[in-house]
This record gives C-alpha cells, structure tokens and sequence, in this order.
C-alpha cells in the first residue's frame, strides 16, 4: 500500500462530492480511483475503490441512459406536432418528458452526494464498504 492512498481516496470522494454538482469532475476522480487501485494491497481499501468506481460508472450509465430515452422520445414528439396532431397528448408526452428530465437527474445528485458521504465517514473510520 502507498502511505497516501488513504488520503487519495479521500480526494476521490471529494471530487465524487463536488461531481456531483459539476458532473466532468468524476472523471478526474475515477482516473485516480482506477490508478490507485493499482497501487492498494489493503483489502479494506480495496473495497473503496471498487465502491469508488462503482459509484462512477452508475452515474455514467444511468446518464447516458436517460440521454438516449429522451432523444427516442422526444424527437417522435417534435414530429407528432409537425404533422398536425393533437396538442393535448403532445403536451402530456413533454410534460412527461420533462419530469423524467428533472426526476431522473436529481436522484442521480442525491445518490453519488449521499453514497460518497456515507463512504468517506466509512473511510475516515478505517471501516470496509460493506456491500461495494
């Protein structure tokens, strides 16, 4: 083990934190996370790490997921008023749209913010991720 990948992995919750909030900042902190994990032979440690990029990835497909369901469903929406056809069912397919838009991208905030909260308190005990 480095002597610093305690306080490396800490750096990476923090950037998970503020990734939160600025979303390209988790990629700073998965690169780190996926070099200090070359570096780490404590199985505790470990077990951050892989809760670290978990917590990446998650994020990453969950957004890219939610990327492609808008484009597939609103594009059709955009077309369906282009050809004339009823505003209301137009409107609730956006209003839906938009929900989904709003919803989707919060719990995606709270999960990474909570998560690397409760695994930096974790980290500072010198605790193991259970479940990672």
């Amino acid at each position: 083990m480095s002597s610093r990948s305690p306080e490396n992995l800490r750096i990476v919750y923090i950037l998970y934190m503020v990734g939160a909030f600025v979303g390209a900042i988790m990629f700073v902190g998965v690169i780190l996370a996926y070099v200090e994990r070359s570096k780490i032979t404590d199985d505790w440690l470990v077990s951050h790490v892989e809760k670290q990029i978990r917590i990446f990835w998650i994020w990453l497909i969950v957004l890219v997921l939610l990327t492609v369901v808008l484009f597939v469903a609103f594009f059709p929406t955009l077309f369906a008023m282009s050809w004339g056809e009823s505003p209301l069912g137009v409107f609730a397919g956006l209003g839906v749209l938009f929900a989904l838009y709003l919803l989707v991208p919060f719990g995606l905030f709270l999960y990474v913010l909570i998560t690397s909260i409760k695994s930096l308190k974790c980290l500072d005990r010198g605790e193991w991720i259970e479940g990672f």
